[in-house]
């Protein structure tokens, strides 16, 4: 299997790194995940007037208008999980591996997607949508028409995201019983360049020492690479 970013998504944003971890998984036993922590660690000392003012949230924001995306409309992942953690109330855990990574993704606010092998047809890209592509989203709503243009994560049949990470397909969404899985950490240009490689040594740390599973494959993914490929 191959990930592959497209290069004309470099032409608009030059810096832009994608991390990727790839691992088998036993997604039933839950670890110290650090998910409560991060969260109340959030909403003690979140010092931002808005969670759009931090420069990470900010960065994702200019970039949608950079593509003719109103990111009020079509909020970033890493936005709607913020204000999410901010809001108070339990956060929503979902299984051991969607959680873990919630959390890294909450400590360093940038979004990470996790996509479970045995949904992906074929190899799996970050490009712009031919219009063709198939979405069913996560909740199980009816087929949505994805734009012509539109960034999204891909398989060689169907569209896996839209308009980046606004949204989440069903089809190869992370479940209890899911073995295997590829993690992307979305690092966007002009957020500071240890962010990438930061976050993904914490997800990978954190599998590793709460036995979650083993790394299957770990690069990054940039300008100077624009593809990894890794065993299925």
């Amino acid at each position: 299997m191959v990930f592959t970013i497209d290069e004309r998504l470099f032409s608009l944003f030059p810096a832009l790194q994608v991390g990727v971890v790839v691992c088998e998984i036993d997604n039933i036993r839950y670890g110290e995940d650090g998910l409560e922590e991060v969260v109340d660690d959030l909403r003690v000392h979140f010092s931002f007037e808005r969670p759009q003012d931090h420069p990470n949230i900010k960065a994702w924001r200019e970039a949608f208008k950079k593509m003719g995306m109103a990111p009020t409309k079509y909020p970033s992942f890493i936005e709607s999980l913020l204000k999410r953690a901010l809001k108070g109330g339990p956060f929503p855990r979902f299984n051991p591996i969607v959680d873990l990574y919630n959390s890294i993704a909450l400590k360093y606010l940038v979004p990470i997607s996790g996509h479970a092998i045995s949904g992906v047809d074929g190899n799996i890209s970050l490009t712009f949508a031919a219009g063709t592509e198939t979405f069913i989203p996560m909740d199980m709503g009816e087929q949505e028409a994805v734009d012509k243009g539109e960034v999204i994560v891909k398989d060689d049949r169907d569209a896996l995201t839209r308009r980046w990470l606004w949204k989440r397909s069903n089809k190869d969404r992370i479940e209890s019983e899911t073995t295997r899985a590829c993690l992307l950490i979305h690092a966007m240009s002009g957020l500071p360049d240890w962010l990438c490689e930061r976050a993904a040594k914490d997800l990978v740390d954190s599998i590793l020492v709460n036995e979650y599973g083993r790394i299957v494959h770990r690069a990054t993914v940039t300008a100077s690479q624009r593809e990894t490929e890794f065993a299925v």
